[in-house]
């Protein structure tokens, strides 16, 4: 599917909620075995003077990594997002972010992200955050 996950099955969350004008709008979407997501933070998600608030950079995380497991299930269940939700929610149980290095405000961050491991009742997913391809 070339469109992004979440212009198929809109919600309203916060942070990946086609539905959430005042939301992030992240957009998900598979690029080889990794999902994508190219985001650019505005002005107002600045924390420390040039950079980006690191409660947001988890935010995104957190949304890319959802969307990442739900289109894990679709990809193995064959489940189609545009005929309706899977038959559970997926929701964070455990959110762990390593800052390596602050990611500047300018310009867009580039998430990427995998499933590493899936279990009956929970997947662990790995993601990236680069910035400038670095």
């Amino acid at each position: 599917m070339d469109r992004p996950l979440q212009d198929v099955f809109k919600i309203h969350c916060f942070g990946c909620g086609a539905l959430n004008a005042h939301g992030l709008q992240i957009k998900s979407r598979w690029e080889g075995d990794d999902m994508l997501c190219i985001w650019k933070p505005e002005p107002y998600h600045i924390g420390h003077p040039g950079y980006v608030y690191g409660g947001t950079i988890a935010s995104v995380i957190d949304c890319h990594c959802i969307w990442t497991a739900l289109a894990h299930y679709c990809h193995e269940t064959g489940h189609a997002l545009d005929v309706g939700p899977p038959p559970f929610a997926f929701v964070t149980g455990s959110l762990k972010v390593d800052y390596l290095k602050p990611v500047p405000i300018d310009g867009e961050m580039e998430l990427r992200a995998r499933v590493l491991e899936k279990g009956e009742r929970k997947t662990i997913v790995r993601c990236r955050v680069l910035h400038s391809g670095i």
